[in-house]
């Protein structure tokens, strides 16, 4: 599902109708359990920390390029990058494929695309340990599996249907994690 909310009732139903073996999550949720399980086989070592809030680390992005944006800029910053991920468009790409649709973005497409980028490289060094966010829980679990065959295999016979509430609503990202997922 795509809200905690939607996840918790589809348990409560599945419960209700005496549905064992069920699992009713978020994709984010799932991604997160699965990776806390996958990471050492798949990557090695402990799994980096996760960040709730991007605000903090592209207030930091945003100073050292020496650009003044205030909280609604930060958050209208930090919506673009979601916006870019969910889409499979990397900072690199960004201002092409932002001008190739058209889309209407809140600065000029090299400055998000250069506070995409040092936002990117600010988790990758975080005190020393890489940090992620939402969607790099959504990138890096299709990553394991579609890159591990022992972690795909593992995956797939222990999860063998799967039922997306709101399908239409589905991102690239998603639509990447849950082809991983099926196989």
């Amino acid at each position: 599902t795509f809200t905690a909310r939607a996840a918790a009732e589809m348990r409560t139903r599945l419960r209700d109708l005496g549905v064992a073996g069920v699992q009713a999550r978020t994709f984010h949720s799932a991604a997160l359990r699965q990776l806390q399980y996958f990471w050492p086989q798949a990557v090695g070592g402990p799994m980096p920390s996760l960040i709730e809030n991007k605000v903090r680390l592209l207030t930091e992005v945003a100073q050292r390029m020496r650009m003044t944006v205030d909280r609604a800029g930060l958050r209208d910053l930090a919506g673009e990058i979601e916006w870019a991920k969910s889409s499979l468009i990397s900072p690199e790409l960004y201002p092409e494929q932002v001008a190739k649709i058209e889309r209407d973005i809140p600065f000029d497409a090299a400055k998000v695309a250069a506070v995409y980028a040092g936002y990117e490289g600010l988790k990758a060094r975080r005190d020393g340990s890489a940090l992620l966010d939402f969607d790099d829980l959504l990138l890096h679990t299709a990553a394991a599996i579609e890159n591990d065959a022992a972690v795909a295999g593992e995956f797939r016979d222990r999860y063998r249907c799967f039922v997306v509430d709101e399908y239409q609503d589905v991102t690239p990202l998603q639509q990447r994690v849950l082809n991983a997922w099926v196989g």
